[in-house]
């Protein structure tokens, strides 16, 4: 049974701006910022799942740090079909074979040809805050990754506010209280209506069981 509890508002946005259109020739851009641990991954996790369909190719990237970023889009490679990069770079593996640049720049490519253009890539976990002068090795400019291309629709989540300038964007806050109830409900499977509790991030604390 899926934990997961329908944000309505916020899955509305999502599918109004990153949803394919045919009228649309640009690339389409959502940011969903918010606190570590509201449920930013979770809800891209659900958008994903019900809309895969919609897209030619959905691809889940590792925004931790620069080097899970390129292993993540190294990793998209190998889904890519034959014959439209080349086999090297689709039998990548790392450490074994191969440069991983070379790799991520054939993705790239293929994400930027003029007649693939219905794809998703999501962005999870950008959380670093790049800057010109930053020492931070791990540090990385996200839009440098979106594949040069004017189409296909870009995730990101992440805590910087800042990166909301990117696209469209929505701050995801906690849950109210009839999300509270029904996460409670679909996580420990008892009707807690009559008792007081607490939302805390996407998950809710549970106060003394008071009844009403």
């Amino acid at each position: 049974m899926s934990k997961f509890v329908e944000r309505h508002i916020e899955m509305a946005e999502l599918e109004r701006v990153l949803l394919p259109e045919r009228q649309s020739c640009r690339q389409r851009r959502f940011v969903l910022h918010g606190l570590g641990g509201i449920g930013k991954t979770q809800l891209a996790v659900e958008f994903a799942s019900q809309h895969q369909r919609r897209f030619s190719a959905v691809f889940w990237l590792d925004g931790r740090s620069k080097d899970s970023l390129l292993q993540s889009i190294a990793s998209c490679a190998s889904r890519i079909p034959d014959g439209q990069i080349s086999e090297s770079s689709r039998t990548y593996s790392t450490g074994i074979n191969g440069d991983i640049n070379i790799v991520v720049q054939e993705v790239m490519g293929w994400l930027a040809q003029a007649d693939n253009t219905n794809w998703l890539l999501i962005f999870d976990n950008v959380d670093r805050d790049y800057g010109h002068h930053s020492s931070d090795p791990d540090v990385y400019d996200v839009t440098q990754y979106f594949s040069g291309a004017d189409h296909g629709s870009v995730l990101i989540t992440t805590r910087l506010a800042k990166l909301e300038q990117l696209g469209d964007s929505q701050q995801l806050d906690k849950v109210d209280q009839d999300q509270a109830r029904a996460i409670l409900q679909t996580r420990y499977k008892r009707n807690y209506g009559k008792y007081r509790y607490h939302c805390i991030g996407t998950g809710v604390e549970l106060t003394i069981p008071l009844q009403t």
